[in-house]
C-alpha cells in the first residue's frame, strides 16, 4: 500500500529541525555574549587604504601624530578601522591630498544602489557585502539594506544585539502601510566603523500580501514610494547606500529600483544566467514603462553589469564574456570578479574577504587573486559614484 506523505507535516518538521539546527551553530559562533571585531590592518595596507606611501604613515607616527599603533611582537604596526578613519581625517585637515576624506559634500546626494538580479546565485549579496566594506574602509558611511526574506545578508553578520527577525525588527517595519516604525530605529552597528546595516527576515514576504490589497483597495501605486520614503528619513546620515536585493522582480525589488539613483545587476558569464538576466531586463523593462507611463520614471546615475564568478582560463566563460561585452558594451563593468574558493570560505566564517587575514588562507596567493579582482571593481563602482557626484 502507497503511504502519502504529508507536505505540511514535511515543510513544518524541517522547518522546525533546520531552524533550531542553525540557531544552535549560529549561537556556537557568535555566542549573546561575544563581541565581534574587525581585524587590524597593518601599516602598508593602511597606506593603501589612504593612498599614501607606508613611510608618511610611519613619519607621522613618529612625530606623535595621530593614533598610536599596536606593535606586535615582530614589530609590525597595526591599526584598527577607527584608527585608519582618524589618520584620514588628520591627513584631509592638513589639505595632503584632495578627497583623501570622500565623504560627500554639500551638494552632493547620498548614492542609493540597488545590486539585483532575479537569477539566484548570481553573488548579489558577496558582491554587496564586498562593495560595503570596501567602502568602509576607504572612509565613506555606509548603510546595507536586505531586502531578501532569505536574510543572507543579515547572516553575514552573526548575532547582532537587539536583532530579532520574529519581532517586527527587519526593514519591513519601515515600509508596511500600517504602523510604519521610523527607520533609523532599524539601523545597527556592526563591528566594522562606517558600515551599519538594516537586516532581514522572512516577514518582508508580507510586502507582498500588503501591496496587492492596498492596490486592490486604492488602484493606485504609492508603494512604489515606500523603499524611497523611508531610505529619504536617514539619507543625510550616510553616503552610500547598498540594497541586497532578492533573486526575484517582486514588488519590493520593483520599490527598490524605484528609489535607487544607481544599479548594478550581477551576473556569471553562463549561458542559463545571461538568459535569465534578459528575461530579468524584459520584465522590468515592461514594469518600467508603467512608471513612465504614469509619469513617475525611474531616473538613475548609472546601470551596469558585473561580471562575477569568473574563471579566466574556462572558454565557454570567455566567449559568453565576450558576447556580453559586444552587447552591453560601456554599460558593462571594465573589471570582473573571479570565481576563488577564498571568497567562499570568507562567507562560511561569515565574513567578507576584507575581515579574513591572508595568514588563515591556506593558499594566499589564492586570496590575492581574489582581492585583488574585488578590489579593482569595487574601485571601478567607486569611481561611478563620484561620477554622480561631478567629482576629477
Amino acid at each position: 500500500m502507497t503511504r502519502h506523505l504529508s507536505s505540511l507535516d514535511f515543510m513544518q518538521t524541517f522547518s522546525a529541525k533546520l531552524d533550531v539546527a542553525l540557531r544552535n551553530l549560529s549561537l556556537a559562533q557568535y555566542p549573546p555574549d561575544a563581541h565581534r571585531t574587525m581585524r587590524k590592518f597593518a601599516s602598508s595596507e593602511v597606506a593603501q587604504l589612504l593612498d599614501v606611501t607606508e613611510a608618511y604613515i610611519r613619519q607621522i607616527s613618529l612625530k606623535g601624530k595621530g593614533p598610536e599603533p599596536e606593535v606586535a611582537a615582530n614589530g609590525r604596526r597595526l591599526y584598527s578601522v577607527e584608527q585608519i578613519l582618524e589618520l584620514r581625517l588628520l591627513l584631509a585637515e592638513n589639505g595632503r591630498k584632495k578627497w583623501i576624506n570622500p565623504r560627500r559634500a554639500e551638494g552632493e546626494a547620498c548614492q542609493v544602489i540597488a545590486v539585483t538580479n532575479f537569477k539566484g546565485g548570481s553573488s548579489k549579496t558577496s558582491t554587496t557585502i564586498h562593495l560595503g566594506h570596501y567602502l568602509a574602509l576607504k572612509g565613506y558611511r555606509v548603510l546595507a539594506i536586505d531586502l531578501d526574506p532569505q536574510a543572507s545578508l543579515t547572516a553575514l553578520h552573526g548575532a547582532l544585539e537587539g536583532f530579532d527577525p520574529r519581532e517586527g525588527e527587519t526593514f519591513y517595519s519601515a515600509i508596511r502601510f500600517d504602523d510604519p516604525v521610523a527607520t533609523e530605529t532599524l539601523i545597527h552597528k556592526t563591528h566594522i566603523a562606517g558600515f551599519d546595516v538594516i537586516c532581514a527576515g522572512l516577514e518582508l514576504t508580507e510586502f507582498e500580501t500588503a501591496v496587492a490589497l492596498e492596490m486592490r483597495n486604492t488602484g493606485g501605486t504609492g508603494f512604489l514610494l515606500r523603499v524611497n520614503q523611508a531610505i529619504e528619513q536617514i539619507a543625510d546620515r550616510y553616503d552610500v547606500i547598498l540594497m541586497d536585493s532578492a533573486p526575484s522582480l517582486n514588488f519590493l525589488t520593483l520599490s527598490s529600483l524605484t528609489a535607487a539613483t544607481g544599479v548594478l545587476i550581477p551576473v556569471p558569464a553562463h549561458m542559463l544566467d545571461v538568459d535569465s538576466t534578459a528575461k530579468f531586463l524584459e520584465l522590468a523593462g515592461s514594469y518600467m514603462q508603467i512608471l513612465a507611463d504614469i509619469g513617475a520614471p525611474a531616473q538613475w546615475d548609472f546601470a551596469k553589469f558585473l561580471i562575477t564568478k569568473f574563471e579566466p582560463n574556462d572558454h565557454p566563460q570567455a566567449n559568453m564574456m565576450a558576447l556580453m561585452r559586444q552587447v552591453f558594451g560601456n554599460d558593462l563593468l571594465l573589471n570582473m570578479v573571479i570565481k576563488s574558493t577564498a571568497v567562499a570560505d570568507a562567507l562560511t566564517w561569515k565574513q567578507s574577504l576584507y575581515e579574513v587575514q591572508r595568514a588563515r588562507f591556506s593558499a594566499p596567493k589564492t586570496y590575492d587573486r581574489a582581492i585583488e579582482s574585488i578590489n579593482a571593481a569595487n574601485a571601478e563602482i567607486e569611481q561611478l559614484l563620484w561620477n554622480a557626484w561631478g567629482r576629477q
